[in-house]
This record gives C-alpha cells, structure tokens and sequence, in this order.
C-alpha cells in the first residue's frame, strides 16, 4: 500500500514498525510518539505502509479503545 492510500485521519506504520505509529493528515503525517510533523510525502512514497486497528493499537501499546482514541485526538493537536 502506497501512502498516498491512507485515508486523513487514519493511522499507519511505515515499513512495519508499529511502536512508531504515524498519524495521517492532509498534507503528509505526524509521528504520534515523536510528534514529529511531516508535510512532503515525497519522503516516504516509496515505502511500505499499512493502516493500523484501533484493536491492534491497544494490543500493541497495552492500552484501552479510550486511551488510544485520546492519544490519536492529541496527535491531531499537533496538526500545524
């Protein structure tokens, strides 16, 4: 799947590394742990992504639907 193919809003990991999700957003995405903001896709249109589940995000983080919900809404603050 190309970046270019997640939906705003969803989250993803690049190249299979799900600790380091990623939040997509109208102009690019932000590394949820990082806050990272990145608006060129240019940067990563030749990887590998793939849309994340809620479910596999609590799994993942040993967290529940509402702490990942509130993390992913926190992310979106960081929006610029």
């Amino acid at each position: 799947m190309n970046i270019t193919e997640i939906k705003v809003g969803s989250v993803f990991t690049i190249d299979e590394t799900p600790s380091y999700p990623k939040l997509r957003t109208e102009n690019g995405y932000i590394d949820m742990r990082d806050k990272i903001v990145v608006n060129n896709l240019e940067r990563v249109k030749d990887y590998e992504v793939r849309e994340m589940t809620l479910e596999e995000m609590c799994d993942y983080f040993d967290a529940t639907e509402i702490e990942m919900k509130a993390w992913i809404e926190e992310t979106k603050k960081e929006d610029r």
